[in-house]
């Protein structure tokens, strides 16, 4: 697949963490991508962050935002997805931060016919802090090398919240939860038939 994907990153009032995941979409492997931040109404430090990171990024950089009336997330994001360019879109969520592969992952298991759903790694307060940065990429380094590999299986085990999703901007007609195709270990990555 060699079209441009949309990452989308949901965020409201948490600068921070926002800050630290543009940052980590600064330093993906590959650069066929734009990121829109959806903002459910955060308060104008959101619109600085974004500002600043608009003339750092390798990438495209677009703020969507509305007024804040409550949650609305859900909305935020089909603003974003009608403002992308992508034909492939990428939801992140605003406090998770992207492996330098992540979206060179899922660009090598997107497939018509198919979503990419995925999971996150929770981090303790003390892996949290800025200062703890180098720690935390030697703790997922280290994580990933002992579970580098592939599991493939008949079912999803776990249907809960994930952190990043991925489909074709197209409407997807209907999901076959009982036939994932592959299932990459912190990479937010589960495809799932929607034939």
């Amino acid at each position: 697949m060699a079209e441009l994907i949309s990452v989308i990153v949901a965020t409201y009032n948490r600068e921070d963490a926002l800050g630290a995941v543009l940052r980590s979409l600064s330093r993906q492997t590959e650069n066929g991508f734009e990121v829109i931040v959806a903002d459910d109404g955060s308060r104008p430090a959101t619109a600085r962050v974004v500002e600043t990171w608009t003339s750092q990024m390798p990438v495209p950089l677009k703020h969507v935002w509305h007024e804040d009336r409550g949650f609305r997330l859900a909305e935020i994001r089909n603003r974003a997805i009608r403002a992308s360019a992508g034909t492939y879109c990428i939801f992140l969520d605003g406090d998770c931060i992207a492996r330098p592969d992540f979206v060179a992952a899922h660009r090598a298991l997107a497939e018509p016919g198919y979503f990419v759903t995925g999971n996150r790694a929770l981090l303790s307060r003390a892996l949290s802090e800025p200062r703890s940065a180098p720690s935390i990429e030697f703790t997922c380094r280290k994580w990933r090398a002992s579970r580098a590999r592939f599991t493939r299986g008949p079912r999803c085990k776990s249907r809960g919240s994930c952190s990043a999703k991925s489909s074709w901007k197209r409407p997807v007609p209907r999901c076959n939860w009982s036939s994932p195709i592959v299932m990459l270990l912190l990479n937010c990555a589960t495809r799932f038939s929607t034939r």
